[in-house]
């Protein structure tokens, strides 16, 4: 939104104290830097100086009960027709009393501007060329109808609501854009309605960029074609007849073209509840969300989002007390902790017919997954448009579980084509047999890494890797084509979000029951125990222990002893030759380290364990969780945690305990510090901190974000070994050492 600086009350100037009626007291700038203007006052209001009545404090008095204005660039009728939370209070002081950074628009001019300087952003956005249209004069409302394979749904609604608008047809279009195998629908519209394409009060699109139906994508798809300065959403069973449209065109007229309205009847599932009608520039602007899940909370988002934005456009809606924010917990909630100020405005009923298919109130009770997938896309809409941070941590631990609760519903048959773009047929069709082990990963740019690790994870019995490609710059399938790699790009979400759940989709699709599998990331190298040369091997032995995963504890691995810095800036290529070291902290841990969140969280009274490889906290005081579970049988009710460090389960088990680290423990040779010595690495991190969680982002701004040399000098001054000796200790102090050794007693 354009800013215009707000004009502040000059106390540093000549001014005035009123006291009120109820005790407290304003002071207000009598210069012509003030929103206050006396002389414009005394001369739009000839009443004042008939009352011989000080301007001001006439103002205050009865300015707001009279609608009156203080001065050219404050307009009291305009300032509380559009906002909704100045409750009693005089308009102006209202205004005044907001932070800075709430730059809302104060007159019709002000808003005006913004509109017209939005209009012409996004039009040089989505139409840089001129459409083609018979019309001369483009239309006012734009009704878009995606479709997608189900033709009957407009066989029995166009004709009519064509026919119900031929008066209308230079105030309305009705555009429809075909998408998937649309050769028979498009064919069917134009042997019927040739008249209405001709006219412009029709037009239709094809568009190939579906391969499954996604509302939030579809409904975006009008933004570079449609020709109104309205856009309204119509789903192809949903009738609109001519007394709605010119209801609508009374409050474009009425609220000069900056409104939403919402046409939810008030009873879901009777087919309104996903019609609204909003400007086309803030509808291009806002946009539904791609990253939604296909289904569910669509319309809500984008409602919420938009008023979120533009605080002066209010909110239209039939029913007082039945719309969402009557009807939705989330949304009355999200409203107030945002302090949405948009005013709310009852229109109304009007003549309307119900669509061809309503599905009843209670349809989502009938696929339990529909619900899961509304909190799912309620917890993503929140986590995105909350202001403040304590309440986007809120979204994101709930958005989590709503996750495990629809990935415990989803139907299997479901899961490649809703959360991923579709796969090669050989990835599509690939099968595990029982026993064998796969390793799943999520990456992003991680050519360097990706070679080694394929081979290292081989060599050690991995049958097949599922690699999540999220957003490489080079896809991955375009330079590995080996056929136990199988490469999938997700459609939904983002890495901070559905990491887990793009994982796990893969899991359950394609695991056996009860099959074993490695979680890792591009920089994680798992050695396996002494006694063991494979991953198959591993866990046919854990399963005749009765275990189900094996902890590990990640190694941060560091340049071997007296590696130059010209050397380390090719850190990257040869990282497996340069990096050989690890951290050796002697003692005791402080009770600072011991006490701290995540490590009391994560070892508990075996701090000491991680202690003496965190070279992490020893060079840059951070506190990051060494804590990993990278091998498990995946089961029912069992879910992922985003940083692989615990499981979380749906069927009543408990989280991973302390008691882990009484087990034999897997050695996590962990890389991430190679991107320390580069400066073009280092720079890449900073980059993608802000996927990842706060504590998180934080700790990377910390080590990443400062002089690299200095970095590099307080990993050398560190205490070392070679990483290999470390795995003796790992294992013989899981094995065989009481516990007061991890304490450092022994």
């Amino acid at each position: 939104m354009p800013q215009h600086p707000k004009k502040i009350i000059n106390m540093n100037k000549l001014s005035e104290s009123i006291s009120l009626e109820d005790g407290s007291s304003i002071l207000f700038c009598r210069s012509d830097e003030s929103l206050f203007n006396a002389t414009w006052y005394r001369a739009r209001y000839g009443d004042v100086d008939k009352l011989g009545a000080d301007p001001l404090q006439h103002f205050l008095t009865w300015g707001r009960l009279l609608e009156r204005s203080p001065g050219p660039d404050f307009d009291t009728r305009f300032y509380l027709s559009r906002y909704g939370d100045v409750g009693s209070e005089n308009p102006l002081r209202h205004y005044q009393s907001l932070p800075e950074s709430n730059n809302r628009p104060v007159t019709p001019a002000q808003l005006q501007a913004e509109m017209d300087a939005l209009t012409r952003e996004m039009d040089t956005v989505w139409q840089p060329k001129q459409l083609m249209s018979p019309r001369v004069v483009p239309p006012v409302v734009s009704y878009c109808i995606p479709l997608m394979g189900r033709l009957d749904d407009i066989r029995s609604t166009l004709a009519e609501n064509l026919a119900a608008h031929k008066e209308l047809v230079d105030q309305v279009e009705f555009l429809i854009v075909l998408f998937g195998d649309s050769a028979k629908s498009e064919t069917w519209i134009h042997e019927n309605f040739g008249a209405s394409l001709d006219s412009g009060l029709l037009r239709v699109i094809c568009n190939d960029s579906l391969d499954t139906w996604h509302f939030c994508k579809a409904k975006n798809a009008f933004r570079q074609h449609m020709l109104g300065r309205i856009y309204s959403s119509l789903d192809g069973d949903n009738f609109v007849t001519q007394s709605e449209t010119l209801r609508l065109l009374a409050m474009d007229a009425e609220f000069s073209g900056h409104f939403l309205l919402h046409h939810f009847s008030g009873q879901w599932g009777d087919g309104t509840s996903g019609r609204v009608s909003l400007p086309a520039a803030v509808y291009r602007s806002v946009g539904y969300d791609d990253s939604l899940l296909p289904r569910q909370f669509d319309e809500m988002d984008l409602i919420l989002r938009a008023l979120q934005r533009f605080p002066a456009m209010p909110f239209l809606c039939i029913d007082a007390d039945q719309n969402i924010f009557g009807k939705s917990f989330f949304a009355r909630k999200f409203r107030d902790e945002e302090g949405l100020p948009n005013r709310i405005i009852a229109i109304g009923d009007y003549s309307r017919r119900p669509p061809l298919n309503p599905r009843g109130e209670n349809y989502t009770k009938q696929t339990p997954y529909l619900i899961h997938m509304g909190n799912v896309n309620a917890g993503l809409s929140g986590f995105a448009a909350s202001s403040d941070p304590v309440r986007r941590n809120a979204y994101l631990n709930k958005l989590t579980a709503d996750k495990h609760r629809l990935l415990d519903t989803m139907p299997r048959e479901m899961l490649l084509s809703t959360f991923f773009h579709p796969p090669s047929v050989r990835d599509m069709n690939c099968c595990i047999s029982a026993g064998q082990v796969c390793a799943f990963l999520v990456v992003k740019n991680e050519a360097h890494f990706l070679p080694p690790l394929l081979e290292h994870y081989r060599r050690r019995g991995v049958s097949n890797f599922f690699i999540v490609d999220d957003g490489s710059d080079q896809p991955i399938e375009n330079w590995i084509t080996d056929t136990d790699v199988h490469v999938f790009h997700p459609k939904v979400g983002t890495f901070r979000t559905f990491k887990t759940a793009w994982v796990e989709a893969l899991m359950t699709y394609f695991l056996p029951s009860d099959a074993w599998a490695l979680t890792i990331d591009a920089d994680e190298f798992i050695h396996l125990p002494i006694d063991t040369d494979s991953f198959t091997a591993l866990t046919a032995r854990l399963e005749q222990e009765g275990q189900d995963f094996m902890p590990g504890l990640m190694i941060d691995l560091l340049p071997a002893p007296g590696t130059s810095s010209q050397v380390l800036q090719h850190a990257e290529r040869d990282f497996l030759q340069l990096f050989t070291y690890c951290g050796n902290a002697d003692g005791l841990p402080p009770e600072s380290y011991r006490n701290h969140a995540s490590i009391a969280w994560a070892f508990g009274p075996y701090a000491a364990l991680a202690w003496q490889v965190d070279v992490r906290n020893h060079a840059f005081g951070t506190f990051d969780s060494l804590r990993k579970i990278p091998l498990l049988r995946w089961q029912p009710g069992r879910h992922l945690n985003q940083g692989f460090h615990t499981l979380h389960h749906t069927d009543g088990r408990a989280q991973p305990s302390h008691e882990i680290w009484e087990r034999p423990i897997l050695p996590v040779h962990h890389y991430k510090l190679v991107r320390l010595f580069s400066d073009q690495a280092r720079a890449q991190m900073l980059r993608v901190a802000n996927n990842y969680h706060a504590r998180t982002k934080e700790n990377l701004s910390l080590i990443f974000g400062g002089d690299g040399k200095g970095a590099m000098a307080r990993l050398r001054d560190l205490p070392t070994r070679p990483a290999l000796q470390i795995h003796d200790r790992l294992t013989a102090t899981a094995c065989s050492l009481p516990k007061s050794a991890f304490l450092g007693v022994v």
